[in-house]
């Protein structure tokens, strides 16, 4: 928990660390250099300047694979469905991964597909609805729209919707990101192929022991969206965490399966509220709480001077296409 010399933050400061990509009423904004990435004629993401070079040389081949301007890179006519962009970023990322200090985000490689969409679904140019798949820890430098689920896991202390405790993991020391900060019971990032409730029970058994026949007792109940800038301000990262809660009986404690998690903690509001102001939670993870605690009254218009900014600002608009209908082509049943 806190002690009384950390920083305490405000909650809209904790929203801020997670959405902290500049609004287009920004100043900030204006100093930040990036290109629009192009996917069918509709922009799919944001690509930083400093990245152009290495885009240029990749081109130098008998057939060049990007059309680049001075505001945008969009893929040359040639290459006009799945299997042509996603091979031709695939081979374009793994020479890239061999200098992780110009490209430090491909040093977590994750061997993960995400992936990416624009409004064209046709069977014939694209693969469960999507334009391209790119490998998952390469997502920030295109910038293009990710996606995961996120679960509460809480237990009823009283009849009221906020007489509640909420489960809290502890990240592994080990975790490639954000290590041992705190996060939700369960999390996982949407591989492409996978749907969001595969993913929830997928997750809930790997990070929490969670048996099947309780996992799927998880309720979707919203989404918050924002989009990370990186520290250095060359990598963005718009996402769509998909929101589920999950009430546990009493007597049912989840249990770390795989390395990713330390342990887990039954917490109350007022614990996990301390420790989100002390920002101790992962930014993403510390949003899907305040999220919570909206929706159970722990926060109200009348206890939380910025309700009325935190509720609008967990759901940024996010100005890139999303998916309508998720594959589900590498679900196991």
């Amino acid at each position: 928990m806190a002690t009384s010399t950390q920083q305490r933050l405000s909650l809209i400061d904790v929203v801020n660390r997670c959405d902290s990509f500049p609004y287009p009423s920004d100043p900030r904004l204006e100093r930040l250099s990036f290109l629009t990435f192009i996917v069918d004629e509709i922009p799919c993401g944001r690509i930083h300047s400093s990245v152009v070079p290495d885009i240029v040389a990749f081109n130098q081949q008998d057939r060049p694979v990007f059309h680049i301007t001075e505001t945008t890179i969009s893929f040359m006519p040639w290459l006009a469905d799945y299997d042509s962009r996603s091979d031709a970023i695939a081979q374009m990322l793994n020479i890239w991964r061999k200098n992780p200090k110009s490209f430090p985000s491909l040093s977590g490689w994750r061997d993960e597909l995400y992936g990416v969409y624009t409004h064209n679904t046709s069977p014939l140019t694209t693969k469960g609805g999507a334009a391209l798949a790119i490998e998952r820890s390469a997502c920030g430098i295109f910038g293009v729209h990710a996606y995961g689920v996120h679960m509460n896991g809480y237990v009823r202390t009283g009849p009221r919707p906020h007489e509640v405790k909420m489960w809290v993991a502890r990240r592994s020391a080990t975790k490639p990101t954000y290590p041992g900060m705190l996060d939700n019971m369960v999390a996982g990032g949407m591989g492409f192929g996978h749907s969001p409730g595969y993913t929830v029970l997928k997750e809930s058994m790997e990070e929490a022991t969670i048996p099947i026949e309780i996992a799927r007792n998880a309720v979707p109940v919203g989404t918050i969206s924002y989009t990370k800038l990186s520290k250095d301000e060359t990598d963005t990262q718009p996402e769509t965490q998909i929101v589920y809660d999950l009430e546990l009986p009493a007597d049912f404690t989840p249990t770390p399966c795989d390395s990713e998690v330390e342990n887990f903690r039954l917490w109350s509001m007022d614990q996990v509220l301390d420790s989100i102001r002390s920002g101790e939670f992962k930014p993403n993870c510390a949003c899907v709480c305040l999220h919570f605690m909206i929706r159970h009254a722990v926060l109200t218009p009348e206890n939380e001077p910025d309700y009325l900014e935190i509720s609008q600002r967990l759901n940024r608009k996010l100005e890139f296409p999303g998916c309508k209908k998720w594959p589900t082509f590498k679900e196991e049943h």
